[in-house]
């Protein structure tokens, strides 16, 4: 083969690469839809195909199942989330991982000169922020069970759900470091540590096993107001949205923490 075949090879396979690539960002998309109006247990290859204009077939040259499908869909919400995460604490878009998403924008960031009171708002704010806005993605991540789907042991679904737990967890590890986090004795009893591999993913070595409880109860704290929005609990008191009451209720945390709230927890935008 000559170099001029060689390129023309290289240039066909490029081709055929990107219009995969197109494909399974389509095909993504259609599934998303599909659980938007049926919910995740009502999603279904077959409707996810004539959405694409696709046969069946045709669809299995991208997943081998719904439960991949499911896995996919999972997988890359859990790192839109961490992507949003990321950004409110500073890292810049072109540095965060190759993906084939929009790129994510973020009210408030606050970098690591910031302060820690000031990147747990941030970081609290995204949050909700994305949750808000992708109401279905997160019921998908958070919602009830779906029936007969099981995520693969260590697969993707993991990796990433570890990636946007570890990004909402940094401020509180930061504090950790400097000694400005107090680790209740309540967390030390054998009934709330667990098993001493229990918080492993979640906490660098040699950090005080003590943070693991403290950390789920932290997000327990912060999930639990921003679930209320999402799934709607709030409308009838706060019709526009609950960003101030998560901001209220972020400064609270600070305060029971002895964190001392920076000026960023006022309202003003911090950048990195």
């Amino acid at each position: 083969m000559d170099s001029a075949e060689g390129g023309g090879g290289a240039a066909v396979r490029g081709r055929r690469a990107r219009a995969r690539e197109r494909t399974w960002r389509e095909l993504r998309a259609a599934a998303l839809q599909e659980v938007r109006e049926v919910g995740p247990a009502g999603l279904a290859l077959r409707s996810v195909a004539r959405r694409l204009g696709m046969s069946p077939a045709g669809l299995y040259r991208y997943v081998d199942s719904r439960d991949g499908l499911l896995t996919a869909l999972i997988a890359d919400s859990y790192e839109d989330l961490a992507d949003h995460l990321e950004v409110a604490l500073g890292t810049a878009v072109d540095a965060l991982p190759p993906r084939e998403r929009p790129d994510p924008s973020v009210a408030v960031i606050a970098g690591e000169a910031a302060g820690v009171a000031a990147r747990v708002v941030a970081v609290g704010l995204a949050y909700r922020e994305w949750s808000v806005s992708h109401p279905n993605e997160f019921g998908l991540l958070f919602g009830d069970p779906i029936p007969g789907y099981a995520a693969p042991a260590g697969g993707p679904t993991v990796d990433a759900m570890q990636r946007m737990g570890l990004a909402l967890a940094r401020p509180f590890l930061e504090a950790v470091a400097v000694g400005a986090l107090h680790l209740d004795a309540v967390l030390r009893t054998p009934e709330v540590l667990g098993p001493p591999e229990a918080f492993d993913p979640m906490l660098p070595e040699g950090v005080d096993r003590a943070l693991g409880p403290f950390l789920l109860l932290a997000w327990g704290r912060l999930h639990g107001q921003v679930s209320l929005e999402v799934f709607g609990h709030h409308n009838w008191l706060f019709p526009d949205g609950c960003a101030a009451l998560l901001r209220a209720d972020l400064e609270r945390t600070l305060h029971d923490l002895g964190l001392v709230p920076s000026t960023a927890t006022g309202g003003a935008e911090v950048t990195g």
